[in-house]
């Protein structure tokens, strides 16, 4: 365990000083340049994105899981709904707005409570769609990765937070 944590600091370490070098590549960083970066990477870049990237970066991964499968009316509105909610709040990773910030937790753990419940999604593919900004494989809720990396972030639980 403590090697795993002081392998993890490293390469956190490692992410940090590669984003400090990079300031200029990453403000103009595209997401398909994003997902080409190693995996202890990508969320570290991902938090030194302005909001506006990241909103975009979100945008881009919803329309990639609208577009690339066949879903039925049912799917096909619920992920409209939540392209609508991504369009209509192009601010939404303003994080100096709490009330946004609160409003946007809600309606995203509604939408995934009626993924889960109405149309029968797993845990895996709602968390497939909303979590991870790397394109959706399948309709399981599989993900692209660029590689298998110690470094890892603690999976959001959203069975507690949607109670």
């Amino acid at each position: 365990m403590h090697k795993h944590n002081a392998e993890s600091g490293l390469l956190l370490q490692m992410a940090n000083e590669w984003i400090e070098n990079n300031q200029e590549r990453i403000k103009t960083m595209t997401r398909t340049e994003w997902q080409a970066l190693d995996e202890g990477y990508k969320w570290p870049v991902f938090k030194s994105l302005s909001p506006e990237k990241k909103h975009d970066f979100f945008r881009l991964k919803i329309e990639q899981v609208r577009d690339n499968f066949e879903w039925n009316k049912e799917e096909q509105a619920h992920i409209n709904l939540l392209h609508k909610f991504f369009i209509n709040n192009p601010d939404l990773y303003n994080e100096e707005d709490e009330g946004k910030k609160s409003a946007s937790e809600k309606f995203i753990l509604e939408w995934i409570r009626k993924a889960r419940e109405e149309i029968k999604w797993s845990k895996k593919l709602t968390y497939g769609i909303t979590t991870e900004l790397d394109d959706l494989l399948d309709k399981e809720g599989n993900v692209r990765t660029t590689s298998k990396s110690n470094f890892t972030f603690k999976e959001l639980d959203i069975e507690k937070k949607s109670k």
